[in-house]
């Protein structure tokens, strides 16, 4: 029987999927200096950020609330790292409208260039910690199911090469990955409702999957 273990992280794990389900929608279009200049901006932007830190708090509560396997508590660890990273380069992202005029007049942008050099290389390290975190934690039966599994590993994958592409390339498709950071939250917010299993549920199934009978079957 799987136990629905309602802890501070579940509420954690929510709120950091509806924050960024209700500001990554709101992000502005249009050339740089008009996304700096939309009204838009800033919130959506202080949304997300505020969903990356609600992320990381649910991240910290989640290893120190519920005892997990070996590999899944150095995903999660590795992951709150990468989640702490975003947070600041989000911070740098929603304070990048301070250089509108700046990239107007064709001066100096030091806030706009430090957030799109951290986003080059701090996108990717999020994204794949996150998805070692989904497939770790997915095999241990220790967070969420492999039902759900594919919504977080395509929106971090997503997510992890939206900004490099979109900065370093000339794709022109290359922004329509930033959308798919919804499927990473939809997959937060189910897992944060998905029931857990105990520890010796866990140890059971491992054991019943790795079995000869079972290879036999």
């Amino acid at each position: 029987m799987r136990m629905f273990r309602v802890g501070l992280w579940r509420l954690f794990f929510a709120l950091s999927a509806l924050l960024i389900l209700i500001g990554g929608p709101q992000h502005p279009g249009g050339t740089m200096a008009e996304m700096l200049a939309h009204p838009k901006w800033v919130p959506a932007h202080a949304l997300m950020l505020a969903g990356f830190l609600a992320l990381l708090a649910g991240l910290i509560l989640y290893q120190r609330s519920i005892a997990l396997p070996d590999r899944t508590r150095r995903w999660v660890r590795l992951a709150a790292v990468a989640t702490a990273l975003q947070a600041v380069e989000m911070a740098f992202h929603t304070a990048a409208f301070v250089d509108h005029a700046n990239l107007v007049a064709g001066r100096a942008t030091p806030v706009l260039t430090t957030h799109l050099w951290l986003a080059v290389v701090l996108y990717p390290v999020f994204g794949l910690a996150v998805v070692g975190l989904i497939v770790a934690a997915t095999r241990d039966r220790a967070l969420g199911s492999p039902w759900i599994a594919w919504l977080g590993i395509l929106g971090a994958l997503a997510h992890g090469a939206a900004a490099p592409l979109t900065i370093l390339t000339a794709i022109p498709w290359a922004r329509m990955l930033f959308p798919f950071l919804i499927l990473l939250a939809l997959w937060l917010l189910l897992a944060a409702l998905w029931p857990l299993r105990t520890r010796e549920e866990r140890r059971r199934a491992t054991a019943i999957a790795s079995s000869p009978q079972s290879a036999v079957d």
